[in-house]
């Protein structure tokens, strides 16, 4: 089973990672989150607009079909198999474009676009600062960068042993290279210069499902390395599918949403 922090190499697992984001591709409240985003840049008809760490396209697919042939939507992602199922999905559409890049390196010129966004991806990088920089440099003086990200550290999840699910949530952080990522945005936009900033804050729960995709992972590999016991990886994770079965289960996600005019 993967983990979410091994999204640093997904290569190493492409078709566990293709899965799990097509999964959120597909559940409502993501793409909500998606469609907030575009109605909050006011993306439209002709512009130019990038979507940093842009995994199989589902976000810039959606921007594609608003911008147009006559505009740009170009998608960017470090991961060379993301990049090539996303080519895959749109193939010899007009008016949108995948590239291998890293985000610290963009490979466009400075003012190419009208707007920039990137959504749970600054969890994963070694310099997020350099990296909003490099969103703005590629932007056009007067656009906007919208930058969404979730505080894995403010995961909650119910359950009916509180110590040993602290100790669980604070293990899934410890894993993640940014596990605090949401909360730091804010001072991050102003560091990085990024201007009349908005922030807001949401949450989003996620299924059974989830769970076990996103967080089993980290905790069997803490298990196989001592960090907690297999006992306590067994009570942990039989309580979870105990409250899924009788429909208890609940996780819930905290997101910050920092919008800033270059």
């Amino acid at each position: 089973m993967a983990e979410m922090t091994n999204f640093t190499q997904a290569d190493t697992s492409p078709a566990f990672f293709i899965d799990f984001l097509e999964f959120l591709d597909n559940y409502e409240p993501i793409k909500a989150g998606r469609n907030y985003s575009i109605q909050k840049l006011g993306i439209a008809a002709g512009q130019k607009v990038l979507d940093v760490g842009c995994g199989i396209g589902g976000a810039t697919i959606p921007i594609a079909a608003i911008t147009g042939p006559t505009g740009l939507a170009a998608g960017v992602d470090l991961s060379s198999v993301m990049i090539e199922y996303a080519l895959k999905r749109t193939a010899n559409q007009p008016g949108i474009e995948f590239r291998v890049s890293d985000a610290c390196a963009l490979p466009y010129p400075e003012k190419f676009f009208d707007l920039a966004r990137s959504e749970r991806l600054f969890l994963y990088l070694p310099d997020r600062l350099a990296a909003l920089k490099e969103m703005m440099r590629v932007v056009k003086p007067g656009g906007r960068v919208y930058v969404s990200d979730t505080d894995i550290d403010s995961t909650a999840i119910y359950s009916r042993n509180r110590a040993l699910t602290r100790k669980m949530t604070s293990l899934v952080a410890a894993s993640m290279p940014n596990p605090n990522s949401a909360r730091e945005l804010p001072s991050l936009a102003r560091k990085a210069g990024l201007k009349d900033l908005q922030i807001e804050v949401s949450a989003v729960s996620t299924p059974y499902e989830f769970f076990l995709r996103a967080i089993a992972g980290s905790l069997i590999k803490a298990a196989e390395t001592g960090v907690i016991t297999q006992e306590e990886l067994r009570e942990f994770l039989e309580e979870q599918a105990a409250l899924h079965a009788s429909g208890d289960f609940f996780q819930m996600w905290s997101f910050v949403r920092v919008t800033g005019t270059v």
